[in-house]
């Protein structure tokens, strides 16, 4: 059974699986997912999966961009369960290196950061361009000056450890796929 059963009755589940337009059914998934889901300003969730996507250079790619923390932040949906529900498995090989494993709790901040790093390293190291395109996508929005404005200054100053070497990182190696190109 599909996990995804459990936000959707059978009949309407089954009308969203078999719609042809890929991004539509997708956006329309994580609309149902995430509709109690809010970001750290309080804004509904929705709209940073929707920011990430556009950023996306390819349809597969806007695909990730909807798709990108739905394994991690909804409860039992699982990589087959997107697979089952026709979503290409270039999206879900791209969705499995962006998702963060669990790491144990009470870790210092220095200890976040490695783990972090690690992360960021594995996916360049994959050398998938749709989960490296991703990251800077979902990175940039995270980064963003005008969302950050709105965190306190603790924060701003945690977002700039964690993600301004990460996204230098990530730039540099996708700038040099596209000189490779």
């Amino acid at each position: 059974m599909n996990n995804l059963l459990n936000y959707f009755d059978e009949e309407t589940f089954k009308k969203l699986k078999s719609d042809p337009d890929l991004y539509q059914k997708c956006h329309r998934l994580v609309s149902v997912l995430f509709r109690d889901k809010r970001d750290k300003e309080g804004y509904p969730y929705l709209g940073h999966l929707e920011r990430v996507s556009q950023k996306m250079t390819t349809l597969n790619g806007k695909v990730l961009g909807l798709l990108h923390d739905t394994v991690e932040d909804i409860p039992l949906v699982t990589f087959e369960d997107l697979v089952d529900f026709g979503v290409p498995l270039e999206v879900v090989e791209a969705l499995k290196l962006v998702t963060h494993e669990d790491h144990p709790k009470g870790l210092s901040q220095e200890e976040k950061l490695k783990n972090y790093d690690a992360e960021i390293d594995r996916i360049i190291a994959s050398d998938n361009s749709l989960a490296i395109e991703l990251k800077i996508a979902d990175m940039s929005d995270n980064f963003d000056p005008a969302r950050l404005s709105k965190c306190s200054l603790e924060q701003q100053k945690w977002f700039q450890k964690k993600y301004a070497p990460q996204l230098v990182k990530l730039k540099r190696r996708w700038d040099g796929d596209s000189n490779a190109r």
